[in-house]
């Protein structure tokens, strides 16, 4: 079957059709033919295109490189990818330098070779590449260094990110009558915007616990001042607990997370429900303060819905009895043992399907009488 010549109508129609930029270019880099998604790209109409030689539409910096490779590509003809693990420059109509993605083909036409060249631009890709390395400085930025070392408590965390960086946070702080207060939670999305409202919670989370004992009012504040940025649709979810191990009392609130608190032998005491909505929805939303009495070896997790909605390739949920089960069987273990042993059953569970979303699990053990009167005071 003869090869189509470059003027055949079915190769045009081919080329235009493609949901690509399409260049077809001779060996002396004279462009023949140029699509309408090309015409996008570099911002010049397609039939001005095919007056232009292909060095004019790369950073004049780069031409004269880019006319060797040309030559080489001639001397040596088959399909390559360029703009893989490295970037492939290209200058638009009013000089906007653009990273691209490019596939060559080599083409032999009545006339002599050509090659065929699919354009990709791919600034929205590095953007969100760029957002998303942000975001993980960001959220890495924010993590606790190390978990505090109070008297009558164990506590350990471990955050895990997944590939497409979402809005997991905890923190431990510190409230204005001297007790300890741990917080989890997570901005609603994804990348830099996620990670940009995550701060303004973090903040604004540490400030109000600063100036105030009760849970409930802290919750409201930092409602009103998220609302007050105007998130634009985001939201944050938290669950709250201020921790009073010299009165073996935990008080609560939850918006939008839940928790749970176990006994020393592995057991489940009390599922921890939400008491309020997301944070940043509802202008005048209620966080009503909960109140646990703890017993000692008690053990107390909360945890982001990346753990229990960790998908497996059968696409099932890890969900909330493995999670039971596996705090039961590793119980006697350290905080951060238990933190690490519940990664590893999700990465185990998740399989090839990958990890989806962030996922972060907190615990923390109030000690057990033996312990309190071994650990002299600080």
């Amino acid at each position: 079957m003869p090869q189509p010549s470059l003027n055949h109508e079915y190769l045009a129609t081919v080329l235009n059709a493609a949901p690509v930029g399409m260049l077809v270019a001779d060996s002396g880099s004279h462009i023949l033919f140029a699509n309408q998604q090309a015409g996008v790209i570099f911002g010049v109409d397609p039939d001005q295109l095919c007056r232009m030689k292909l060095e004019q539409l790369i950073p004049e910096r780069h031409r004269p490189g880019h006319r060797e490779l040309v030559e080489q590509f001639f001397a040596s003809p088959g399909y390559r990818v360029m703009g893989v693990g490295r970037e492939v420059l290209g200058v638009s109509s009013t000089g906007r330098e653009i990273p691209l993605e490019i596939g060559l083909t080599p083409f032999q036409s009545d006339s002599g070779p050509l090659v065929i060249a699919a354009v990709v631009d791919i600034t929205e890709r590095r953007q969100r590449e760029t957002d998303f390395t942000l975001a993980r400085i960001v959220q890495q930025s924010m993590l606790p260094t190390a978990a505090p070392l109070l008297h009558g408590l164990e506590v350990a965390a471990v955050s895990e990110q997944a590939d497409a960086a979402g809005g997991d946070f905890y923190d431990y702080l510190t409230l204005s009558d001297g007790r300890m207060a741990i917080v989890i939670g997570d901005a609603s999305g994804h990348g830099f915007a996620a990670a940009l409202v995550t701060v303004a919670a973090r903040s604004y989370l540490r400030a109000c616990s600063a100036t105030e004992t009760d849970v409930s009012r802290i919750l409201c504040q930092v409602n009103s001042l998220l609302l007050k940025d105007d998130l634009e649709g985001r939201f944050v979810t938290l669950f709250y607990a201020a921790l009073d191990p010299p009165n073996h009392r935990v008080s609560y609130a939850g918006a939008g997370h839940t928790g749970y608190l176990f006994s020393a032998s592995g057991d489940l005491k009390q599922q921890l429900p939400s008491t309020g909505p997301p944070l940043g929805w509802f202008p005048e939303a209620e966080y009503p303060c909960q109140h646990l009495e703890i017993a000692p070896g008690d053990v107390l997790m909360l945890l982001t819905d990346g753990i229990e909605e960790a998908m497996s390739p059968a696409d099932e949920q890890f969900g909330c009895q493995r999670l039971l089960n596996c705090v039961r069987e590793h119980i006697g273990k350290t905080p951060e043992e238990i933190t690490r042993e519940v990664h590893r059953q999700v990465h185990q569970f998740q399989g090839n399907a990958g990890q989806h979303d962030d996922a972060t699990v907190l615990v923390v053990r109030f000690a057990q009488p033996d312990s309190l009167e071994a650990r002299p005071e600080s």
